[in-house]
């Protein structure tokens, strides 16, 4: 058995069981979740596991790229007899658990922090990690990077920070700072783009409705000279890289946002089984089934993602690739959720980043 069909198995199991603190109870045939579809005997072993009693589950990812690939339980919250007792491996497969805690997608609220974001200026021209928001919305996330569609200038983040959750109007303007990040010393909320499309965040039962694999949207940048590439400060910014290469577990990576600027992590996990993610908005108050995201730890002990942070531009620890768009945090911010940027581009419209605008 692979990493992957383990994790696959286990997250069935964990469906099936309740184990999923987020579902409040059990979903029923679990394995309706899986795919490919696993071995009936070795799920009935893993329910029957009285290792498996007191998880709060999250997810269930594994280590693609790893010298030796394992299976990570993240939970919210884990009786210490509950974790001790997993078992070591599996078929041959190591598993662990991590204490992940509630993740949630969201910029910072108003009524949180004024005037706490970060906003970038790079030769007097708005830089990528600034703080955004569309007009006349009372939060803040992050304008995660530029890109190019057929001659146009985009500019990409979160659906829930450009769409607030799929209701911003069409041509509504996006600002940087957010206008609760306004203060005397820094440039006043000045309109970077014009909001244009995104990928629709959707919720319901998960055999009816897809599960969502992103979490992003662009805007048209409504004149070039108020932007650049350029990502955070002069002194430790640099330039969004054009060039994506593709996630593995233990690659290095780095971030700039809105509320923790400048942060170090390492990418742990591919997270193909299903998870909930709890959005809420002025007109979007929903549960959302993702699929298909990694995760991304701290490398350093601080935070790696805070509320806020939602759009950034994920990218080598070096700076010369881009690997994902962050969309989601843990409440204690030492875990990020990303997913690949290709996808995003792709989806998106065939987009290109672009590097050395404005440097």
């Amino acid at each position: 058995m692979t990493a992957e069909e383990l994790s696959k198995l286990l997250a069935a199991s964990f469906l099936k069981n309740g184990n999923y603190e987020a579902l409040g109870s059990p979903l029923g045939d679990g394995t309706a979740y899986a795919q490919p579809a696993v071995v009936s005997a070795l799920e009935k072993q893993f329910e029957s596991d009285s290792g498996f009693s007191g998880l709060a589950v999250h997810s269930v990812g594994y280590t693609p790229g790893a010298e030796t690939e394992e299976v990570i339980i993240y939970v919210t919250r884990g009786a210490r007899k509950a974790l001790r007792a997993l078992p070591e491996e599996i078929e041959g497969v190591p598993v662990t658990a991590q204490v992940m805690g509630r993740i949630q997608a969201s910029p910072m609220p108003a009524m949180a922090v004024r005037g706490g974001g970060h906003f970038f200026e790079y030769r007097g021209r708005i830089a990528c990690g600034s703080s955004c928001a569309p007009s006349g919305e009372n939060y803040a996330g992050t304008v995660g990077a530029l890109a190019m569609d057929g001659g146009r200038l985009l500019a990409l983040s979160n659906n829930h920070v450009f769409a607030a959750c799929n209701h911003t109007p069409v041509g509504m303007p996006i600002l940087a700072p957010a206008t609760m990040d306004a203060r005397p010393d820094r440039r006043a909320p000045t309109e970077i783009g014009r909001y244009e499309r995104m990928v629709e965040l959707r919720s319901g039962d998960p055999r009816l409705v897809p599960l969502m694999t992103l979490d992003a949207a662009v805007a048209s940048i409504a004149d070039e000279n108020t932007v650049t590439s350029w990502q955070g400060d002069e002194t430790e910014g640099y330039d969004t890289p054009s060039t994506v290469v593709g996630l593995r577990s233990g690659l290095r990576v780095k971030k700039t946002g809105r509320t923790s600027a400048l942060t170090v992590g390492v990418v742990e996990a591919f997270v193909p089984t299903p998870w909930i993610l709890p959005y809420k908005s002025t007109k979007f108050s929903a549960i959302v089934w993702f699929k298909d995201t990694w995760t991304v730890r701290s490398a350093d002990g601080d935070p790696f993602a805070l509320p806020g942070d939602s759009g950034s531009l994920v990218v080598t620890e070096d700076g010369s690739e881009a690997v994902g768009l962050l969309f989601a945090a843990n409440s204690k911010g030492d875990y990020g959720i990303i997913v690949p940027i290709q996808d995003v581009l792709n989806t998106c419209g065939s987009l290109q980043l672009v590097s050395g605008h404005g440097i």
